[in-house]
């Protein structure tokens, strides 16, 4: 879990990338709440919103996402 942390935040160092991830993670966490509710068109919304502030973050960090790092991960072939 140490290394796991650690990696996070030498990949979201940049106080933007920060800032994004501080409104963009709570935002999809209630948007998938709010889809529990039955509240879809806000859960979307919420959803969208809350990673597209994240890409925006890693855009402005340069690194990657780490959705994306992990279907690279999983999809590459294996030595």
């Amino acid at each position: 879990m140490k290394e796991f942390i650690q990696k996070w935040c030498s990949r979201h160092s940049h106080p933007v990338n920060a800032v994004l991830h501080a409104i963009g993670i709570p935002a999809t966490i209630v948007g998938v709440v709010m889809a529990c509710y039955g509240k879809f068109l806000l859960a979307i919304a919420l959803i969208v919103f809350g990673y597209v502030l994240q890409v925006v973050g890693h855009v402005v960090e340069g690194t990657e996402v780490g959705e994306l790092m992990l279907i690279k991960k999983i999809f590459s072939p294996r030595k």
